[in-house]
């Protein structure tokens, strides 16, 4: 048995995508919590008292910008998750066509098996090779290119979280 020729596990990148797009909505409500009790210490006086509201609120401001980004982080994984599913379909039905060819993957390049055939055999695979290959490559581009999509929105979000992170510390 060869190797599939698009790799990743779609089910679980839902999954995760999933997880994530939940602990977003808990940390919603933890936000929506925190701001109750901070309308509660409105009436707080006291030498600490704005200080502590100021960073109350602040860290209502972070909780949700984090729940925002794990959202969009989330629904991104989602998004690769159907990408990557649709690229395991067009892998499985260029594999086929492969195999139906009489032809083999090596890697991700379609090439004619080794051994003695007739000129008419090799003939005949040889003038299905680029329709299969493009086949092949479709499937490959697709994965290629959601990976691409996901990589730079999670380099984003990153970047997004971090600056979020700097602006509390200060």
């Amino acid at each position: 048995m060869t190797p599939a020729l698009i790799h990743g596990d779609h089910a679980s990148c839902s999954r995760v995508g999933g997880s994530m797009r939940r602990e977003s909505s808990r940390l919603r409500q933890h936000a929506l919590t925190l701001d109750d009790a901070l309308g509660g210490l409105a009436s707080w006086k006291g030498p600490e008292a704005e200080s502590s509201r100021a960073a109350i609120a602040a860290t209502i401001r972070v909780l949700r910008a984090t729940a925002d980004h794990l959202d969009e982080a989330g629904a991104a994984l989602q998004s690769y998750a159907i990408d990557l599913a649709q690229g395991h379909e067009l892998g499985r039905r260029a594999e086929q066509r492969v195999r139906e060819a009489g032809l083999f993957l090596d890697g991700s390049r379609v090439v004619e098996p080794w051994g003695p055939a007739s000129a008419e055999e090799a003939e005949g695979r040889r003038t299905q090779i680029p329709k299969i290959q493009a086949r092949v490559d479709l499937a490959t581009v697709c994965v290629g290119r959601a990976r691409g999509r996901l990589a730079r929105e999670m380099r984003r979000l990153a970047q997004a979280l971090s600056e979020e992170h700097s602006r509390v510390a200060r």
